[in-house]
């Protein structure tokens, strides 16, 4: 006997073929994941390619086993005598479920019976490995110079309302609506989006306002900066208290209000606020909030955004650069600087003067100006008794320093007239104010005089759905890890039952031909030589091993036998001895 290793050969060739197929599946994979995908064919054809390689890598493991399990086959016949039945079953184990019921084959080919079970469940990986590659929508960036709004503050276009030789009295209609607009919704005006879903950053100098508490701003600013003739106060603080009043005043006193702004013409674009109710974020509780909003050329940088078309704005930083320290007198009289640009005025220390930005304060001053106070019937009103104020139809109501007073409390209780949504932005009246004057400054992006003139080319980030590529490469490794390591053991066991045969085992007729002329199976066949299911049970119960059953001459014959008749193979002496002294 010796071993041909044609069929060990092919075994592990097809082991290296399989698992080399599995390694192919997986760069193929690899190499789509998050790739887009561009056509349905494209999609079938990449599953089609993982099916195949699956499908592959499966037959070629499924056969090494098959292979496997032939050499424990005749391993474990020529160990155990077993009943035909179990024999049976284990010639067709591999192709035959039903074999896996036979409680001879559990019991007396344990090996065999797992490397069979690994046979069968092997091939569900490639159900599961070509599942790991699928399609799913991924929002993609592309970026592209794109026409966006800008600023041009030096452009007066559709501003100003004139009166004689160019002075300014007036805001023009288009701009009041902005301003209208943005107050009322306590929000920038949203512009037309480039793209449905797109991003850009911008940066650009606009008016804003920047509020203090009095008691900053009087460390440094108390000074008059205006003509006392003209405007006959002596400091900025005794301005303050001439124009507002004295802070929390009696209820039914000439000066009594909630709320009190003031934008004196002489001072430098500032706007005095009072207001009595009490706010736990900065409130002195004994003064009140007193306020000085100073307008300020402000640096911007910003990211406009767009998601499904709705904008947002994220602001980066938000600098205040140069207060503008002019009066509202030469602010009339800017338009005939330089035609309406931004210039600077000898007659105010060469400081710099935009139109827009003193009509911006003078639609600021008018906003804010005036008294919100209790009436003698206990009523809310605004100034001299108006109760449609534009003041009533901002967010800023909902700040406490204006509804936290106790008179207004006890005004309101018992309507839902003043009920708060949370319109204060930041929490304080300072903090609205200066978010007001920026949401402004936003919504002059979609200002049509400047949708030709103010404009620049940003590169917009674009983000748009594509369906890519997905890769599930831990569900796909461990898969086939799991396949090879399982294969491999079984390989393992098929060298050690190949070496303890000492030659290559077959399942092929001429194996069973040959290993059963036996005269004592011929009388067992008798009237059976069909082999059609199901076997009689004294055929099925009949136990049989494979050895050593006698000798021709010099020639030692090995098959099937009755058990007790049958030597093992590899150690045919005492038998031999027994033979010769029967005879």
């Amino acid at each position: 006997m010796r071993i041909s290793w044609l069929d060990p050969t092919l075994a592990i060739l097809l082991f290296f073929g399989g698992v080399l197929a599995e390694i192919g599946h997986h760069i193929y994979y690899a190499s789509l994941d998050n790739t887009p995908v561009y056509s349905d064919d494209q999609q079938v054809w990449a599953i089609r390619i993982g099916t195949g390689l699956s499908l592959l890598a499966r037959c070629a493991l499924v056969a090494t086993i098959g292979m496997v399990a032939v050499q424990q086959t005749w391993a474990t016949l020529r160990k155990k005598a077993m009943p035909i039945g179990g024999i049976d079953s284990m010639f067709d184990v591999l192709n035959n479920p039903w074999s896996f019921l036979n409680k001879d084959l559990l019991m007396h080919a344990k090996m065999l019976y797992i490397i069979a079970g690994i046979s069968w469940i092997l091939p569900l990986a490639s159900v599961v490995t070509p599942a790991t590659l699928t399609v799913k929508p991924h929002m993609t960036q592309d970026r592209v110079g794109t026409k966006v709004p800008y600023y041009n503050f030096s452009n007066t276009d559709g501003w100003p309302i004139t009166a004689g030789y160019g002075y300014y009295f007036g805001v023009g209609p288009e701009v009041s609506r902005l301003f209208t607009t943005t107050y009322t919704s306590n929000s920038f005006i949203p512009q037309s989006p480039p793209f449905p879903n797109a991003s850009y950053d911008l940066k650009f100098w606009a008016p804003s306002y920047k509020c203090s508490n009095l008691s900053e701003i009087i460390q440094t600013k108390n000074s008059p900066t205006w003509d006392p003739s003209l405007y006959n106060y002596t400091s900025l603080e005794n301005a303050f208290y001439g124009e507002i009043g004295p802070p929390r005043p009696a209820r039914y006193a000439t000066d009594y209000y909630v709320f009190k702004a003031a934008a004196p013409e002489p001072l430098n674009n500032m706007i005095f606020i009072g207001a009595n109710g009490s706010n736990p974020l900065w409130d002195d509780p004994k003064y009140g909030v007193r306020l000085v909003c100073q307008l300020y050329n402000t640096s911007y940088d910003v990211t406009i955004r767009f998601d499904n078309g709705i904008q947002s704005i994220q602001e980066n930083s938000v600098n205040y650069m140069q207060a503008q320290e002019w009066s509202g007198e030469r602010g009339t009289d800017s338009g005939l600087l330089n035609n309406g640009s931004c210039a600077p005025d000898p007659e105010a220390n060469n400081a710099i003067i935009c139109p827009t930005f003193y009509l911006t304060h003078y639609m600021f001053g008018k906003f804010l100006a005036g008294r919100i106070f209790v009436n003698s019937v206990g009523g809310i009103a605004f100034n001299s008794g108006e109760g449609l104020a534009p003041l009533f139809q901002s967010g800023l109501m909902d700040c406490p320093e204006i509804w936290n007073a106790s008179d207004f409390r006890d005004a309101t209780e018992l309507t839902t007239t003043f009920e708060r949504h949370g319109r204060c932005h930041g929490g304080t009246l300072a903090s609205a104010i200066e978010s007001l004057s920026k949401n402004f400054t936003y919504s002059l992006m979609t200002y049509r005089n400047w949708q030709n003139v103010a404009t620049t080319i940003a590169p917009v980030t674009v983000s748009s759905p594509r369906n890519i590529f997905s890769y599930d490469r831990e569900t796909l490794l461990a898969s086939y890890l799991a396949s090879i390591l399982v294969t491999l053991g079984c390989i393992v066991a098929g060298c050690i039952a190949l070496l303890s045969n000492g030659y290559t085992g077959s399942m092929n007729f001429s194996s069973v031909l040959l290993t059963t002329r036996n005269p004592d199976l011929d009388r067992l066949a008798e009237n059976n030589t069909l082999g059609q299911k199901p076997l009689p049970d004294y055929i099925s119960d009949t136990k049989l091993k494979f050895g050593i059953i006698g000798t021709r001459g010099s020639e030692t014959l090995a098959g099937f036998g009755f058990d007790g008749t049958v030597g093992p193979l590899g150690n045919t002496t005492p038998f031999l001895s027994r033979r010769r002294t029967e005879k």
